[in-house]
């Protein structure tokens, strides 16, 4: 039994890893290749965005299939929060569930639009307006949905502040849980982004993009610290 529960905990750890690797991966093509960081202006004219993908176009469409092989990073440190948060609740484990759907189905929100932006630079000898009616797709699909990502938060904030204190090792504590409130509020500024092409409130602006993907980035980082953490921990334990 402690050798399954030994296999099971280094299991987690590698998709933990996973997780890192293929993020790392994601950055290199979303903002190296593709050159999607800092967001381009909402309200860029059509010749000009057209030009963004005609422009080492071969560059882009590599860009994009690491995009594709690594946009689904969030979906196996998905899997071991669920696990670990099943842990700490009683009876079934419904926040765990929760958690689960929400990140798979979110996952779709980061790799579609990598997909969009690949149409749009798969034929640059169309007209300017139709790339410009994909690359507003691909940026308001990747900005503004919200539903999802809220969902696996609201389960790691339940479980942060209600957990036994005699789970001082879990992977969630209650410092986290409020780095994860702040994160979920920060993730309401996204929809806003479908009302403004200048300012803050657009999609390359403060509050749909720099506050969440600032806040995101630093919650990635202690999530991933946090589990690895915990699963040391029960490593040693069942040893």
């Amino acid at each position: 039994m402690e050798k399954g529960f030994y296999a099971s905990v280094t299991s987690q750890r590698v998709l933990v890893w996973m997780t890192i690797a293929l993020g790392v991966l994601f950055a290199i093509s979303y903002m190296g290749l593709m050159r999607f960081f800092p967001p381009p202006p909402a309200d860029l004219p059509a010749d000009e965005v057209l030009a963004h993908y005609s422009t080492n176009n071969i560059r882009f469409r590599v860009g994009v299939i690491f995009g594709l092989i690594s946009g689904g990073f969030l979906l196996p440190i998905t899997v071991v929060i669920s696990v670990q948060m099943a842990r700490l609740e009683k009876g079934v484990p419904v926040w765990a569930i929760i958690q689960a759907l929400a990140g798979a189905v979110g996952t779709i929100f980061i790799w579609f639009p990598i997909l969009i932006w690949g149409v749009a630079a798969f034929t640059v000898e169309r007209a300017a307006e139709l790339t410009l009616l994909m690359h507003e797709f691909g940026w308001l699909l990747f900005i503004a949905p919200l539903s999802m990502f809220p969902m696996q938060l609201i389960g790691i904030i339940f479980i942060a502040f209600t957990k036994e204190e005699s789970d001082a090792h879990s992977a969630f504590p209650r410092w986290l849980g409020y780095l994860t409130a702040w994160q979920l509020v920060q993730s309401f500024g996204g929809p806003i982004a479908v009302l403004f092409k200048t300012g803050i409130f657009s999609w390359n602006g403060l509050l749909p993009f720099w506050l969440p993907f600032g806040l995101f980035s630093a919650w990635m980082v202690a999530i991933c610290y946090t589990l690895l953490r915990a699963l040391r921990h029960q490593r040693a334990s069942s040893a």
